[in-house]
């Protein structure tokens, strides 16, 4: 069973604007509709220079252009290989990212998100360093929030679709299960173009980043559930 997330029910979210995790879905679309217009071939090049290349980071192959290297690691975040791609990566910032933004700080959440993105990136590498594909997408920094989330918001109700059906289910459901994906399929990224290795990366950057970057009244785990208002619910 698919559970596609539609947006979450959390008793613990404040009042502020998410104005860090606005701002990136914004860049990221930007960055999506001026890539996505260019021929075929000069996107392609592109994704190669600025996408992550395990195999230029290892310095197995030369680099192309004047682009420094290691910021790959960076700008990889920002690209995506098509609508498709960009839009669910934004979907899933969108859920989770104000929450997490509201419990760390605009500024913290910022340093959060950009660590949890260049920790999966740089995991991707080691776990692939002679991989010559690029690698991009912001399904890594992502991770490191949806880690976040669970840790601090685990009860938190998600309103997910089942197959046709929306059904409420616990965030520990919905993203334990998405978790426990990325480690079954860990081995087979070169077979169908998910990096798992970084999904986990950034997922393990999070959950650590979280405990020593939360301020003092923001509690690990802290279970207030939302009402039942019909419908149906997985507890």
């Amino acid at each position: 069973m698919v559970l596609l997330p539609l947006y979450d029910v959390d008793l613990l979210e404040g009042k502020t604007t998410p104005f860090v995790t606005y701002g990136l879905i914004a860049i990221n679309v930007i960055v999506g509709i001026a890539v996505f217009s260019l021929p075929a071939d000069t996107y392609k090049t592109l994704l190669n220079v600025i996408g992550l290349v395990p195999a230029i980071e290892t310095r197995e192959l030369s680099r192309l252009g004047l682009f420094p290297r290691d910021l790959a690691l960076f700008s990889a975040m920002f690209l995506h290989v098509g609508w498709l791609h960009l839009v669910s990566n934004m979907w899933f910032l969108w859920i989770f990212g104000d929450n997490i933004e509201d419990a760390l700080g605009h500024l913290r959440f910022l340093v959060f998100y950009i660590l949890c993105g260049l920790t999966a990136s740089a995991v991707f590498v080691l776990s692939a360093p002679h991989f010559t594909t690029p690698m991009v997408g912001a399904s890594g920094a992502i991770a490191g929030v949806m880690a976040a989330y669970l840790m601090i918001r685990p009860c938190a109700k998600i309103e997910v679709l089942a197959a046709v059906w929306p059904v409420a289910v616990r965030a520990y459901w919905v993203i334990g299960i998405w978790i426990a994906l990325q480690v079954l399929n860990v081995g087979s990224y070169a077979d169908d173009g998910i990096a798992y290795s970084a999904h986990i990366g950034g997922a393990i950057a999070g959950a650590l980043l979280i405990i020593a970057m939360r301020p003092p009244n923001v509690a690990l785990f802290e279970c207030m559930s939302p009402p039942d208002v019909g419908g149906n619910t997985i507890s």
